[in-house]
């Protein structure tokens, strides 16, 4: 095996960090009577009550918290280590001293603050982990990996803060670095599972800047009658939005433009860090939002005024968002099959870094992947006793009478629960197909869609998480 040549640091996206108070409560993680406590009192990660929450590790293996399906990052560290040889982790824990004999850093921040507040964060911890190397040899030696909205956080980082000099690379999985309607959905209409809207959740939500800092940045809503499009700030106060979503969705896109303008300035220069953008085709994914009489309603229709609108995307980021602004190398993209919560740990990030070590892979790199896929539209989060419908597409190959799908739900603890055998799908147009699931009671479950008879391939398999939460859950209002 080969070593890492490089300080290689891994950034997670929003949700992904564990958190806990000053004084040592946890607020945010992995236990399961606190991710109750976490979703039924969502005061205690409200800003007003706890301003600042202090970042302890990231979070292990995707889970359910709450009505959150959140990834995590035990896979990717695993495979990191098991590719390399030798491979020494440490923790980026504010106020430590950090180990600098470390080649994988682990950088958990407080995701609901600004993203500027976590590069500004990042930047002083590598500073201090290459303090004591000479220039020359500082210059280059980091390499990040960055999931979702960590992607944001190392731009920033690189770009407006000027940190691009010590970075030979940034690897974005699933970045919306053009922002995600989804976003958009969340903070105009309501957190929902299903037809409930949680209302406290909602409103702890809208408190915090990163969650405005992940909008579209793209006139992404129509108007009913109208060819003008809006980005979310130009929205007017109303029904819709109120003054405040204005103003911080102002701001956040100012962000985003701080950003675009400091790697605008980089692109060419021999200081420009490489950036692969990593990014899901293919799964269903709110794409546009129109903007009626009746409100804001935000669908996962592909909008025609915009690029590539087959690309769809990985389930919560849209394909053309996942790529920069200012990139237009398509040999610095790589699609890929998986969802956005399994990029959190694909397996793409290790052939890139063997790559960096001196491995040559001749990886094929583009726009599309290169071998047929399935796309997903499933939801990520469900009520109990709701059945659960799933869409499945072949992609990149011509179904023919032998192509069968299948389809399963697991429980994520391992355990096999009765009545989840596989199921066939049914055939709902060409290459398309369809299933309802009705998972046993509230969980974090695996869903599984096998494909065979699939021409040039045979068999083809896919998978994405979804959490399950009780009805009646938080006591939420429709």
């Amino acid at each position: 095996m080969a070593s890492l040549k490089h300080l290689v640091v891994v950034v997670p996206g929003i949700g992904g960090s564990v958190l806990q108070t000053t004084e040592g409560a946890a607020r945010w993680d992995g236990h399961r009577r606190r991710f109750v406590a976490a979703a039924t009192r969502p005061h205690r990660l409200g800003l007003d009550t706890h301003p600042d929450l202090v970042p302890v590790g990231l979070m292990p293996d995707i889970t359910l918290i709450g009505p959150f399906v959140v990834p995590g990052y035990d896979g990717l560290v695993r495979k990191i280590r098991n590719h390399f040889d030798d491979v020494q982790v440490d923790v980026s824990l504010p106020g430590r001293e950090p180990n600098n004999r470390a080649d994988l850093v682990l950088f958990p921040y407080d995701f609901r603050h600004s993203i500027r507040h976590a590069a500004e964060r990042l930047a002083s911890d590598v500073a201090a982990r290459l303090g004591g190397e000479h220039s020359g040899a500082r210059r280059r030696r980091v390499i990040v990996v960055a999931h979702s909205m960590g992607g944001l956080v190392a731009r920033y980082w690189l770009g407006p803060l000027g940190g691009a000099v010590d970075c030979a690379a940034l690897i974005t999985l699933g970045t919306p670095h053009r922002g995600a309607p989804k976003a958009l959905s969340v903070l105009a209409n309501g957190l929902k599972v299903g037809p409930k809207r949680l209302a406290g959740l909602t409103e702890v939500l809208r408190q915090w800047p990163s969650a405005y800092e992940l909008l579209p940045r793209y006139p992404a809503v129509a108007q009913l009658g109208s060819a003008e499009r809006l980005r979310p700030y130009e929205l007017g106060e109303g029904a819709t939005v109120d003054a405040s979503f204005v103003s911080r969705a102002k701001a956040a896109f100012g962000v985003h433009q701080d950003i675009e303008a400091a790697w605008t300035e980089l692109s060419g220069s021999p200081n420009c860090p490489e950036l692969t953008a990593v990014f899901g085709r293919g799964h269903a994914t709110l794409q546009q939002a129109l903007l009626s009489p009746s409100g804001l309603s935000v669908t996962k229709g592909a909008p025609g005024w915009l690029p590539n609108p087959d690309w769809l995307g990985d389930g919560t980021v849209p394909a053309i968002s996942a790529i920069p602004i200012e990139q237009q190398d398509m040999r610095a993209r790589r699609a890929v099959a998986e969802r956005h919560m399994v990029l959190a740990s694909s397996s793409v990030v290790v052939d890139i870094l063997a790559e960096y070590a001196g491995e040559s892979l001749e990886s094929v790199r583009g726009d599309k992947p290169d071998r047929p896929w399935l796309g997903l539209d499933l939801d990520d989060t469900a009520l109990s006793g709701d059945p659960v419908a799933v869409g499945v597409v072949l992609h990149g190959a011509q179904a023919d009478e032998r192509t069968q799908v299948r389809i399963r739900v697991r429980a994520r603890d391992g355990q096999e629960k009765a009545g989840a055998p596989w199921l066939p799908c049914a055939r709902s147009g060409d290459n398309q197909w369809q299933a309802q699931l009705l998972p046993p009671g509230a969980g974090a479950y695996s869903v599984e869609v096998a494909a065979t008879g699939v021409p040039t391939v045979d068999r083809l398999r896919a998978e994405d998480v979804l959490g399950v939460v009780e009805a009646g859950y938080e006591g939420a209002g429709s």
